[in-house]
């Protein structure tokens, strides 16, 4: 064997050893990324985790199970808004390393579920610098793992009045040229109710443009006034039931979670149809 070969494998060997002892670095990892979906710092599933319970009913603290991160961070509570972050309800930061049980106090929830991501701590120690308005210039962004934001959805409020099936239900038939009024073919509430009818805001109820009262049990031709506003072709109906203030419509569109008078559900589905006016 020449000297040559043998001067290769010892240092193959030596490299071998380095490795196996822990003594080599692994070769630094990159913090962004090329691809523009990636906005934030790229880490790895090794170096970053997020461990939370995804229904936490009720609650007004969020717990985070296990959170893994990088460096200094902060995991950061978010609204879901149709699927992404939207008004931040609750802020905790964390060290390097490993930290179980973390507890995030939330603030006005007004969704059923919240989004829990988690951002680096990269600017001002101990300040979360992240604006919303321009989320790729801010120094507190995100991490993302195998090119996918590190986050978490959590269920932390209940929508609906659940009942059972065959005590609520709605009837409606297409009414071209309604302007003033509707009519419901058939209402059935198993208490105290509301008819609601509102707008059609790109397939979801929109604005609220008719309301109607009805007492438990089975109505037939609910007659349901609509407010002089400039309609859309399809309508929504719904039974709504009445449980804060007797007899005063308690629901708010934009806090929905939290107001008492809120759509019957039967089965998972709300007790609801649509209706063509044009």
């Amino acid at each position: 064997m020449n000297r040559f070969r043998i001067a290769v494998l010892a240092a193959s060997l030596a490299a071998s050893l380095l490795s196996a002892s822990g003594c080599v670095p692994s070769p630094a990892e990159k913090e962004t990324s090329d691809d523009p979906k990636v906005w934030g710092y790229v880490a790895s599933a090794e170096t970053a985790r997020l461990e939370v319970t995804d229904v936490q009913q009720g609650v007004t603290e969020l717990v985070v199970d296990r959170v893994l991160a990088p460096g200094d961070a902060w995991l950061v509570v978010h609204v879901d808004d149709n699927g992404k972050p939207g008004m931040r309800v609750g802020l905790a930061r964390v060290t390097k390393g490993e930290s179980s049980d973390v507890k995030v106090k939330l603030d006005r929830i007004g969704t059923e579920k919240v989004i829990v991501a988690l951002h680096a701590d990269r600017a001002t120690k101990g300040e979360f610098d992240f604006d919303m308005m321009a989320p790729t210039m801010s120094p507190d962004r995100p991490y993302f793992v195998d090119e996918k934001e590190l986050a978490r959805v959590v269920t932390v409020r209940e929508f609906g009045v659940k009942t059972a099936r065959g005590s609520a239900a709605i009837e409606l038939e297409d009414q071209p040229g309604a302007v003033d009024s509707l009519v419901v073919k058939r209402a059935l509430a198993p208490a105290d109710a509301w008819v609601v009818v509102h707008l059609d805001d790109d397939g979801a109820p929109g604005a609220r443009v008719g309301l109607e009262r009805i007492g438990a049990g089975d109505h037939s031709d609910v007659a349901v006034e609509l407010y002089p506003l400039p309609l859309t072709d399809r309508l929504f109906v719904a039974i709504h039931a009445d449980r804060g203030k007797p007899g005063v419509f308690e629901f708010d569109m934009m806090d929905k979670v939290n107001s008492p008078d809120q759509p019957y559900f039967v089965d998972g589905v709300e007790v609801a149809s649509p209706v063509r006016v044009r």
